[in-house]
């Protein structure tokens, strides 16, 4: 897919305009080194989120499991 609409300005079209196959010769745009380590920076701090969120829930229900073993009501 190949979208070729420009960024949006207040009004215009509402879908963007978009080929399934883009036209013989088409170079998608380049993306600056900056902007990918950017995004790789925001992507590790997302998954350290995930992962912290992941152990504390696992840390949860490992502490029920426990209690409901111990029978403490």
């Amino acid at each position: 897919m190949v979208w070729l609409s420009g960024p949006r300005r207040g009004a215009g079209r509402t879908k963007p305009i978009v080929l399934h196959d883009p036209p013989p010769g088409y170079r998608p745009p380049r993306r600056s080194p900056w902007y990918l380590l950017v995004n790789e920076d925001h992507a590790r701090l997302i998954v350290r989120v995930g992962i912290v969120t992941l152990v504390l829930a696992v840390g949860a229900v490992a502490v029920i499991i426990a209690l409901m073993i111990a029978g403490v009501h």
